[in-house]
């Protein structure tokens, strides 16, 4: 648990930040430039790690697979968004802070900005002080891409689909009474299968980049070797598909869904392929759902560029940092407009329903839904799993059943200020 003096000035100033945010810039304009950068984050030495409990007992061993982190930058000559991807856990507010101060000074406003960390589970901590060495390389390197992506800003067009995929399963499984038994495959509960695809391409039609998303645990293996789970091997499948993009991954609401690699005994595991194996052909099995999406053109997305950001209050049941128990723990809600593509943007591992829930009310929207998005925070489980119970509700939880209706309330309040409706 952190407190003190440092964490109750950055939320402070988070909380005045969040006061300017209503004012946020947003315009449609003729001519649209984007900028791509991606920059290696693999550890060069070991490092401790974060995902899986018991992890801080030793440092890593090696690397499988190089991480990596991705900006793109979007400018229509009156504003600009900007969209940070990164193989991590999750990243910290003073780290969210010190990316929107470089991205402020070049141009993008703080509520434009959002960051998204994959949430592998085979990646470096770099929250605490643990990895001394390595955090302030991580935070140099993050930081710096916003300046890359800006010197590569040029004449761009927008595409946008969304494709499907059955790649995940829910791991609440509950038993004939509707109560949780264990973090196990739970079929009979919602995934969340939509592929949201956004592509930049040269105005010859050439594809410069495809971000894509979905709401899915890269817990594929565990083990003390860094790599980006399946996240890295659907980018290599895309990539392949694209050559010279940058495929750009969005983590969803994964609280409660995991890869889909189960045995029948109602357990997860391995079946004909070890444990790095079904890494890679899990993601390839992403990157074909990408692929096949666009493999009819999508339809075009405008010029309009926007974002809505603010600060509310969720419920807790024990103290959290500087927060009173029962007290409202402060968490930003964020949405970004990019033509007629929303993207929401919320912090922690929220639950897939909470994400299906927005989607339903702003049905008659394009909207695409993702925790783990800028600052650090607990389990948000929907209201309806806390009479289940479990690990995500009452285990590693510190929020309560209202928190969902304070969450969607809030999305659909800044969304609906973004559209004009």
């Amino acid at each position: 648990m952190r407190s003190g003096l440092g964490v109750i000035v950055i939320l402070a100033l988070v909380l005045c930040l969040s006061a300017s945010i209503c004012h946020a810039q947003a315009a449609e304009a003729g001519t649209l430039k984007v900028g791509i950068a991606t920059v290696d984050i693999t550890p060069a030495g070991s490092v401790y790690m974060q995902g899986f409990s018991g992890r801080d007992k030793k440092p890593s061993t090696g690397v499988y697979k190089e991480i990596e982190a991705s900006c793109v930058v979007f400018d229509n000559g009156v504003t600009r968004v900007g969209l940070m991807a990164i193989d991590v856990c999750k990243t910290d507010v003073s780290q969210v802070a010190k990316v929107r101060e470089v991205a402020e000074k070049l141009g993008i406003p703080p509520q434009h900005m959002m960051i998204n960390s994959s949430h592998t589970h085979c990646g470096p901590r770099v929250m605490g002080n643990r990895n001394a060495d390595y955090v302030p390389v991580f935070e140099e390197r993050i930081c710096g891409l916003l300046q890359t992506a800006v010197d590569d800003l040029q004449e761009a067009k927008l595409d946008y689909t969304v494709g499907s995929s059955t790649m995940a399963v829910n791991r609440r499984q509950l038993n004939d009474e509707g109560k949780y038994v264990g973090m196990r495959p739970e079929p009979r509960k919602p995934i969340d299968p939509d592929v949201p695809v956004l592509r930049v391409l040269t105005p010859e039609g050439k594809v410069r980049a495809v971000i894509f998303g979905y709401a899915c645990h890269p817990t594929t293996m565990g083990g003390y070797e860094i790599g980006p789970d399946f996240v890295g091997y659907a980018r290599d499948w895309i990539e392949a598909a694209y050559p010279d993009a940058v495929a750009m991954y969005l983590q969803g609401c994964a609280g409660d869904i995991k890869p889909r690699y189960c045995l029948p005994s109602g357990r997860f595991g391995y079946v004909l392929l070890e444990a790095k194996e079904t890494v890679a052909e899990i993601g390839h099995e992403l990157g074909r759902a990408v692929v096949a999406a666009t493999s009819v053109p999508p339809p075009p997305v405008g010029t309009y560029l926007g974002g809505r950001s603010e600060m509310t209050g969720i419920p807790t049941v024990k103290q959290v940092e500087d927060t009173p128990k029962g007290g409202l723990f402060p968490v930003e809600v964020h949405v970004l407009r990019i033509g007629e593509v929303y993207i929401v943007g919320l912090n922690g591992e929220i639950l897939v329903e909470i994400g299906l829930h927005i989607k339903r009310e702003l049905s008659d929207l394009k909207m695409w839904v993702n925790g783990y998005s800028n600052r650090d925070l607990s389990y948000v489980a929907d209201a309806a799993s806390f009479a289940e119970g479990g690990y995500e509700t009452h285990g590693a939880s510190w929020t309560t059943a209202e928190a969902e209706g304070i969450l969607v309330a809030k999305t659909i309040e800044l969304t609906r200020e973004l559209a004009g409706k």
